[in-house]
């Protein structure tokens, strides 16, 4: 779990809960977080930091200027475009939304401001939008080279459940010892071997695949087939379905996409004969590699559903968009099963 998790969409506080967050409500929140920016950056100036600036909403909110006003949204993501830190490089995803979260957190304490609410956790500020009327968004630090990646990594299909895309990256991660959260596709390597991301903490090297959100997944083949074969990937046969869809397209965001990108990855990876090798030693064929992933998938999603955070609801706001959120999980995924079920 994602530090973020914990205190997503105002799950831990009721001060949010009667609040229903509509298009207009992202616009209001939007407005405020400008002065809360910039308020920081007048902070920043005066404690020798460097500015910050916001970026685009992601999550099903990146949406609010073309839904209809009766949509309803879970929760508020922002991004913050943030400058990389020179004295401190190869910070991991975690440490640069960890140190950057704090500074915000920092600035709420000092200054107090009358638009933030007591109860505001660190990068996760709950705005005042009216009349005992209060909102939380959830600040996504990206430094500026990730904006683009950071941006578009959480930026759903369109009516479509944002943690049923993210998922899809995360799965690509699990199941090749990867990572690909806010910082493009990156692995730990200790010794020449890539190393379990999550669990490994110390004396390790940070590598990075890419960065380029629309290529990632053509780029991750051809990592991976250069690291089995030792062979060059203009070399290599090519699925028809990872030449069309070779990462996420910017123009029209969809899960579709990304289903074909990895089918298309799978069937590549068997044209070579890579599997039971490397990083691939676990997979016997295609087959096996996509109904791998399919089941860790809807495991993930299941695991979405039940989670206990929604057991914090109390007002009645806050219940119904509980279960809004588990309908729209379990469409969403049985959606993505019957994707990776076509024979396309």
């Amino acid at each position: 779990m994602l530090i973020r998790d914990l205190f997503e969409g105002g799950w831990t506080t009721t001060v949010t809960q009667g609040t229903v967050i509509h298009p207009s409500t992202v616009k209001k929140a939007l407005a405020i977080m400008q002065k809360f920016v910039s308020d920081f950056n007048q902070y920043a100036k005066q404690n020798g930091m460097p500015t910050v600036k916001v970026g685009h909403p992601t999550g099903s909110s990146a949406y609010h200027d073309v839904d209809p006003e009766d949509k309803i949204y879970g929760d508020i993501d922002l991004q913050i475009v943030v400058p990389e830190l020179k004295d401190k490089p190869n910070m991991t995803t975690g440490q640069v939304q960890y140190y950057w979260n704090k500074q915000f957190g920092e600035f709420a304490k000092a200054t107090k401001p009358n638009y933030v609410h007591p109860d505001s956790t660190p990068g996760h500020p709950i705005l005042k939008i009216g009349d005992d009327a209060w909102v939380q968004i959830d600040m996504m630090p990206h430094p500026e080279p990730l904006a683009v990646w950071g941006r578009y990594r959480a930026t759903p299909e369109r009516g479509v459940k944002g943690m049923l895309n993210g998922n899809m990256f995360a799965v690509i991660g699990e199941m090749l010892m990867l990572n690909l959260q806010h910082s493009g596709v990156q692995y730990k390597e200790q010794n020449g071997s890539r190393v379990p991301y999550a669990a490994t903490k110390k004396d390790y090297e940070l590598k990075t695949i890419t960065t380029n959100v629309e290529t990632f997944v053509r780029d991750i083949f051809d990592n991976e087939y250069k690291d089995i074969t030792y062979r060059d990937p203009k070399n290599a046969k090519i699925d028809p379905l990872l030449i069309k869809h070779p990462g996420s397209d910017l123009k029209e965001v969809k899960i579709s996409n990304l289903v074909n990108a990895v089918k298309g990855m799978a069937r590549s990876f068997d044209l070579n004969g890579m599997y039971g090798k490397g990083i691939l030693t676990p997979y016997a064929n295609a087959d096996d590699f996509l109904n791998k992933f399919v089941d860790i998938y809807m495991k993930k999603a299941q695991g979405a559903i039940d989670a206990p955070k929604r057991d914090k609801a109390e007002t009645p706001e806050a219940k119904a968009r509980a279960d809004a959120d588990k309908k729209s999980i379990a469409q969403g995924a049985k959606m993505v099963q019957q994707l990776f079920a076509n024979n396309n």
